[in-house]
């Protein structure tokens, strides 16, 4: 099973057997090894194990009670996937509800969405999708026209946040569930520690009480949970989930220093619990006292735009300073109609880029076009810059697959990096049904599978 998510990182699994029984029942045959705990499991065994765990979990830091209703953050990657079908097993009469934020991200948001409507469906929990396009007004693609646009994670991360704890009050949730897993908060934290953020590090804590009268507090069932067991549950447990990166993600120092900590754990399989381990009970308990005695810790009040909680000084919340911006930047225009595409000017240079496979390219292509796999870009774009750096002020780039999602998240890229670069909305497929296609059938034979 392939899996991609935000940053470009890429998940191949495949669960065979492993040529022995299982650890637990003896019975079935085992096609998951977990070296940190010593156990070779078959599917059922390692699905009541990660069931257990998320419950134990939530038991163990009093995450929530029975009299409370949690709101579970479902973004339909694969750890809030796994996390809101986790909660449902192991607390069947707890009061749950779904909460989706679609983001407007072009062929990347209104899929996901698609996918938490029918986990959802599937588990019958209630689920409130909350649009940013239709709610709102704005869409996160908005933001490349700022000077956020190499920053697109820190504004998602301080939208979600914000509108997120907004949803839970609404739905009068007392809890808010976030799919943070193990590697994600060592990863944070690793990072966090390197920079001197130790704010940052007191924030990674299990359960976040409420900053203001009336908000949600937060909790991560997920904490001790490795990040790759989240892929295998889902898989095991056949679970709707996303099929495609974010075409906003950037990697970043935690990436890296989840690399690092991979490698790591490849020597010691214990690693990773035994990081998180070490800054819960002791760095994070000791950073609190010194900080206690150095320093007031900030004022928290209610945002003057939105109600959120802020220490900003004139009470305004990074999310609502983010999206005031976008009243000053104009919208950026980052895809090319079929039409535009084949009655495009003479006298304006372009030139055409096919980011879909070798195989593809080769069996069918638009006249002229370069030849630059999506895959390259997305996991090297400077490199990819470097290639394409002759056109980078004297030409338009349109980005093209075969229906427009790749090329989208490599025009992204393309865009952060300097270049004019245009997505062919819908790709070649789109461009086949277009009452233009006689004027370029000649240039265009059928397109094949993919893109």
């Amino acid at each position: 099973m392939p899996y991609a998510k935000c940053g470009g990182v890429q998940y191949q699994v495949r669960l065979e057997p492993l040529g022995v029984p299982c650890s637990e029942c003896r019975r079935q045959e085992a096609v998951v090894h977990l070296r940190y705990a010593r156990k070779r499991l078959c599917a059922t065994c390692f699905s009541d194990f990660f069931v257990r765990r998320v419950r134990r979990t939530v038991e163990r830091y009093r995450m929530f009670g029975p009299r409370d209703r949690v709101a579970v953050a479902v973004s339909g990657g694969k750890d809030s996937v796994a996390l809101l079908h986790a909660l449902r097993r192991a607390f069947p009469e707890q009061d749950l509800v779904a909460m989706y934020l679609n983001l407007g991200i072009a062929y990347y948001s209104d899929h996901l969405e698609q996918k938490v409507r029918d986990l959802a469906r599937r588990l019958e929990v209630p689920l409130v999708v909350h649009s940013l396009p239709r709610d709102e007004g704005y869409r996160m693609d908005d933001f490349l026209a700022t000077r956020y646009r190499n920053k697109m994670c820190s504004v998602c991360g301080a939208i979600k946040r914000q509108l997120f704890s907004k949803l839970a009050r609404e739905q009068g949730a007392t809890v808010v569930a976030t799919g943070h897993n193990l590697d994600d908060t060592v990863g944070t934290m690793l990072s966090a520690f390197f920079a001197g953020d130790f704010e940052s590090i007191q924030r990674l804590k299990p359960v976040l009480p409420p900053l203001i009268p009336g908000q949600a507090r937060k909790v991560k069932p997920l904490i001790h949970t490795p990040e790759i067991e989240d892929l295998y549950y889902v898989l095991l447990n056949r679970l709707p989930v996303q099929e495609c990166s974010c075409p906003h993600g950037l990697g970043s120092s935690v990436h890296r220093y989840k690399d690092l900590l991979d490698q790591m754990e490849q020597q010691n399989p214990n690693v990773k619990h035994q990081l998180l381990a070490v800054f819960l009970k002791k760095f994070v308990p000791l950073v609190e006292q010194q900080q206690s005695r150095e320093a007031e810790i900030p004022q928290v009040q209610p945002c003057v735009r939105c109600g959120e909680p802020t220490s900003s000084p004139d009470r305004v919340c990074s999310r609502c300073r983010r999206v005031e911006m976008l009243q000053q930047a104009r919208r950026l225009r980052l895809e090319i109609t079929p039409e535009e595409f084949v009655a495009w000017p003479e006298q304006e240079p372009r030139v055409l880029i096919d980011v879909r496979s070798p195989e593809e390219y080769k069996e069918n292509a638009l006249e002229g076009a370069i030849h630059l796999p999506a895959d390259e870009v997305l996991a090297h774009p400077r490199r990819a810059a470097r290639r394409l750096k002759a056109w980078r002020r004297s030409h338009t780039l349109v980005v093209y697959c075969n229906t427009g999602r790749t090329s989208y998240a490599v025009a992204v890229k393309l865009r952060n990096l300097g270049f004019r670069a245009l997505n062919l909305q819908g790709g070649l497929e789109a461009l086949r049904r277009t009452e233009f296609f006689e004027r370029v059938a000649r240039r265009l034979p059928v397109p094949g599978a993919g893109g």
